[in-house]
């Protein structure tokens, strides 16, 4: 299994952000204080429905925002399957996974190594 791409919408400080992944390795770099690591919290909320970093909702919205929205695309041998999550300034959450046939979860079992430069 492996990530093929991921949307996020007023997450952190992505109003938008579209991203696809290679099937082998991928590097993100860039500068200090750009929103490497919150792609990561994106990729890892998707994947487990809670933050790294323990964080609230509220604070997981981009600033002046009541809603984000992150949708992951993950592909299982022939088929991709779309994961989409929605966090509410109210404190309300909706996860969704499905085939593109909307028939159910995306498998489970797999695993996964999470790694964040510490503060």
């Amino acid at each position: 299994m492996y990530i093929e791409s991921i949307r996020l919408n007023n997450f952190r400080n992505y109003e938008s952000l579209e991203m696809n992944f290679d099937q082998g390795t991928n590097i993100l770099y860039g500068d200090n204080a750009q929103g490497k690591t919150n792609i990561l919290e994106a990729v890892y909320l998707a994947g487990t429905s809670k933050s790294h970093k323990g964080s609230k909702d509220r604070e997981m919205i981009r600033f002046e925002n009541e809603e984000s929205h992150i949708r992951m695309m993950v592909k299982k041998g022939d088929l991709s399957y779309k994961i989409d999550m929605e966090k509410q300034s109210k404190g309300s959450c909706h996860q969704r996974a499905a085939d593109p046939q909307g028939k159910g979860a995306a498998g489970g079992g797999e695993s996964g190594v999470f790694f964040s430069g510490g503060s």
